[in-house]
């Protein structure tokens, strides 16, 4: 379930970048060919209140990404200014610095939300939109689905109306694209295929390549990486994490909400239990080529770039190894296709 300011929404704020100029015209309907159009990546522009004609004009003040491939959707949105220390620095910090850094990362001053991550599946039959939550920022949204109307969507524009619950007022929201469906390499790259990359994966397990050690993740964690022609999304929470509704947070204390919001994010030890990330990338010489990050939970990460070299990838498997850490270790990943 995607958020919209500080409320909570029971619909998907998809997104898209739209093109440079306004949309002039908009079909009556979604098109036969809305299922093939929407797969890519959309930022989202406005939002429009169909009962007031007030229009937010949001994209001026949040970078918001949804990310469709076939049957998955990411959504992951970052406000401006945010601020974090790198690993080395971050450990230099005592465990109160620690703890309030990681709050002014997620948190402004009046307890608004500074960034968002969420993913899950959907459906579509015509112009209507059937969603579920399955990784949420939120807990107690994972499972959660909603509604919504596609209007039009085409090569650079796309929009819907949401379909609200008795008494909120239809909205539209207008995205345009911000990717390139059909630009990765059509010639392969050795015995690997780069169009295989393009759908939503998950991370099953790690091995570290000089001990051999295996780590089992699927079983603790939830962890998507959803990849388009350019882009990519990576969003994770580790299973277990405390379910509180809004109502049940309402009747909390001020110490006590605070809290409860901080241990969705990070565990007593200030290290995550829940993550997101967005960026664009290319494939090299068999090699993932991380193009630089636009959006992170960790702020010191957005505009780094890196390579991971491709070991396996196919229809059904694939595997990459991590750029050496400080010590030469490397770690290799293997994820499985969910579409």
């Amino acid at each position: 379930m995607k958020q919209y300011t500080h409320v909570v929404l029971c619909l998907l704020a998809l997104v898209g970048c739209a093109p440079q100029g306004e949309q002039t015209s908009e079909p009556d309907r979604a098109s036969e060919s809305t299922h093939a159009m929407i797969q890519g990546v959309w930022q989202l522009m406005t939002i429009e209140n169909m009962d007031t004609g007030e229009m937010d004009r949001i994209a001026d003040r949040r970078t918001i990404w949804t990310q469709y491939t076939d049957s998955y959707w990411t959504y992951v949105w970052m406000g401006p200014g945010r601020e974090g220390s790198t690993p080395p620095d971050f450990a230099q910090l005592s465990p109160d610095e620690q703890y309030q850094e990681n709050r002014t990362k997620m948190w402004d001053e009046d307890e608004q939300w500074r960034f968002w991550g969420s993913g899950g599946t959907y459906e579509l039959d015509d112009t209507r939109m059937d969603y579920t939550n399955v990784v949420s920022i939120e807990p107690y949204q994972v499972q959660m689905g909603g509604v919504e109307e596609i209007l039009y969507v085409n090569d650079t524009a796309y929009a819907y109306h949401s379909v609200p619950r008795s008494g909120e007022p239809v909205r539209k929201f207008t995205h345009r694209r911000v990717d390139t469906m059909g630009s990765l390499p059509t010639t392969r790259q050795g015995d690997m295929d780069p169009a295989d990359l393009r759908g939503n994966w998950q991370v099953m397990s790690t091995r570290h390549t000089g001990t051999g050690e295996v780590e089992q993740v699927a079983p603790y964690r939830t962890n998507w990486f959803h990849v388009t022609d350019t882009h990519w999304t990576y969003v994770w929470m580790r299973k277990g994490r405390e379910v509180v509704t809004p109502d049940e947070l309402a009747q909390l204390t001020p110490d006590d909400r605070i809290a409860v919001q901080y241990a969705k994010i990070w565990n007593e030890r200030h290290r995550p239990v829940f993550w997101a990330s967005g960026g664009t990338y290319r494939i090299e010489n068999q090699t993932f080529v991380v193009g630089p990050r636009d959006m992170s939970i960790e702020p010191w990460m957005i505009g780094v770039e890196g390579e991971e070299p491709i070991s396996q990838l196919d229809r059904t498997t694939y595997v990459y190894l991590s750029p050496p850490r400080a010590d030469g270790s490397v770690t290799e990943t293997t994820h499985r296709r969910l579409d």
